[in-house]
Order: C-alpha cells, then structure tokens, then sequence
C-alpha cells in the first residue's frame, strides 16, 4: 500500500513538473523574441542620429558674430551632447548580438564601407558646424566660455566610433579616406581620440 502510495504520489510529482519546465523554455524562447524584435540596428541608429542632428547643426551654422552668445550656443552643444550620448547607449546594446542583425537595412546588410559612409557626416557635420562658431568667437570676448562648450560637443563624437569600431570589421580602414581630409580639423577641434584611431591607417 505504501509503494503504491508513493509510486503515485511520483507520478503526481513528475506530471506537475514537467510543465513548469516547459513554459519556462517557452518564457526564454518568447523573451529572445522579443529582444530580437526591439533592437535596433546600427544603420537605423545613425540615421536616427542624423536626423536629430541636422536641425541643430544647421543653428550652429546659421550662428553670425551678432549672436554668438552662451546663451544662443549652450542649449545647442548640449543637445549636440545628449543625441551623441544616446546613440552611444543604443549601439552598446548591439555588442554580442549578430552581424547579419547590427548592420540590417531594408536593403540588405550593410558593409564596412557602407557603415563609413552613414557615419562620416555625423563627424563632418558637427565638426563643420563647431568650427563656424569657433571662427567667429575664437579671438573675440566670449571664446573663453564658448570654446569649452565646443569641445564639450566634439568630445561626445569620440566615444561614437570608439563603440562603433568594434562591431564592425575593417570600418576604420574604410572611415579613414573619408574622413582624412578633415583630420587636421578634427585634431584641432580636440578630437584627439578619433585622429589616433585614424591615424595608423591614414
């Protein structure tokens, strides 16, 4: 009576369970889903980021002697920062996850090179855009204050490849022709960091 008692009581045991351990497979399967559904890839990130930028860029450029003030300045190098900062948060997510799924497009899955071309305006354009602020308040009364908001902004651009770089093979190779004719720009904006990482190549 006892054996029987317990043979079913096992039973009883190994039917409850063995559910349990099915629905957590299927939790772990549904949630790599859906991970998989929210991530975002690089391409789609640097466009994001491009988009963002151009309008504040395009104020940066449109800044004339008249109104290069901290108070026109600030607020844009500091959402110059905040959208740079973002993108770096997003695309540290991609570490670990499939090549085939860090450079999807519509199209297709991008390459090195296709990767150097997104990102080569995203230096280009807040590098162009500082160095028409830094002409005009260089030498002027305010170049104390507004200089250092500068380089806050075209410091956020180094950690953007230094995050990028590894999840892309042979992108530095590809960025570096692109990007060499503006080096000695970039060097004298304090973008020191991006110049050494181009500089081994170029």
């Amino acid at each position: 009576m006892r054996s029987f008692a317990f043979a079913a009581l096992s039973l009883a045991v190994a039917a409850f369970a063995a559910p349990i351990v099915n629905v957590d497979a299927e939790v772990a399967a549904d949630l790599d889903l859906v991970l998989r559904d929210d991530l975002v890839s690089l391409p789609a990130i640097i466009d994001q980021v491009m988009s963002q930028l151009a309008p504040v860029t395009g104020a940066l450029s449109s800044i004339v002697a008249a109104n290069a003030t901290q108070e026109v300045i600030q607020p844009l190098t500091d959402e110059i920062t905040s959208i740079l900062t973002g993108a770096v948060s997003q695309i540290s997510n991609l570490a670990g996850q499939p090549v085939s799924d860090i450079l999807a497009t519509a199209d297709g899955v991008l390459d090195a090179t296709g990767v150097a071309q997104l990102l080569a305006p995203v230096f280009t354009t807040v590098s162009g855009a500082a160095q028409n602020v830094l002409n005009l308040v260089e030498n002027g009364p305010v170049g104390d204050i507004v200089v250092p908001l500068l380089n806050d902004a075209l410091a956020a651009l180094d950690p953007v490849l230094t995050t990028v770089a590894p999840l892309v093979n042979g992108l530095l190779a590809a960025l570096a022709p692109i990007l060499g004719p503006v080096v000695n720009t970039l060097n004298g904006l304090g973008l020191g960091p991006v110049v050494q990482l181009l500089g081994s190549i170029l």
